[in-house]
């Protein structure tokens, strides 16, 4: 008589975490990208924020996940070959029941997507992929590039300029060389930059001696 309490409280507390915990059921459904659930491997796990609960998938594409404990959770499908997409799961506390909706990583916990009813039904929306294929050799992509067309360019002027310079009149030669000897003339009187910023300098330091007097 007197364990007796001790025995009620204890099948009272497994009431009650029973009550708290809820199953997660579900399956795998069929697509165009997945036509045949023995696609999957038999490692492909359905898990609760990457493996605090977990179940792998049978052949037939169920699941089932029990006593999972009051809170929420991210639900997501490990597979190899396949991506699946992303639950936030709900288990409501004192009532065992638990809320599903889409989301996915870098998006708002606070922001439900388009809710799923139980039993859990999902579908795989794209192959995975861990590498991308090297591109080939593509000759039309070079002359896309800035730097090609300069080089062709200069290469272009070293074979056609001599021979137009040939065939110029002998007047139009002259002012052409005229106008080189000028521009370069013109840029070698202009100052460099280091004389500039040598200048600014100076400037400066003399208007702050001129100050301090």
């Amino acid at each position: 008589m007197v364990k007796a309490p001790g025995v009620f409280i204890l099948i009272a507390a497994c009431l009650v975490a029973l009550a708290e915990s809820a199953t997660v059921t579900g399956s795998i459904g069929i697509n165009a990208i997945l036509p045949d659930i023995k696609k999957l491997r038999p490692t492909t796990r359905v898990a609760l924020n990457g493996g605090a609960y977990s179940a792998l998938v049978t052949a037939n594409g169920q699941f089932e996940i029990p006593d999972v404990d009051t809170g929420s959770y991210v639900l997501e499908v490990q597979a190899i070959d396949y991506v699946f997409p992303k639950l936030r799961l709900d288990v409501v506390k004192d009532q065992g029941i638990t809320r599903a909706a889409y989301t996915g990583y870098g998006t708002s916990f606070e922001s439900r997507g388009y809710s799923v009813e139980q039993p859990l039904e999902l579908r795989a929306k794209a192959p995975a992929t861990y590498f991308v294929e090297r591109k080939g050799f593509n000759v039309l992509a070079m002359f896309k590039n800035p730097m090609f067309l300069m080089i062709g360019f200069s290469a272009l002027m070293m074979f056609v300029l001599p021979k137009i310079m040939a065939n110029m009149d002998p007047e139009a030669l002259k002012e052409m060389s005229q106008s080189q000897a000028d521009a370069q003339k013109m840029v070698s009187d202009m100052p460099s930059l280091s004389d500039m910023f040598s200048n600014a300098r100076n400037q400066q330091l003399q208007s702050q001696q001129q100050r301090r007097r």
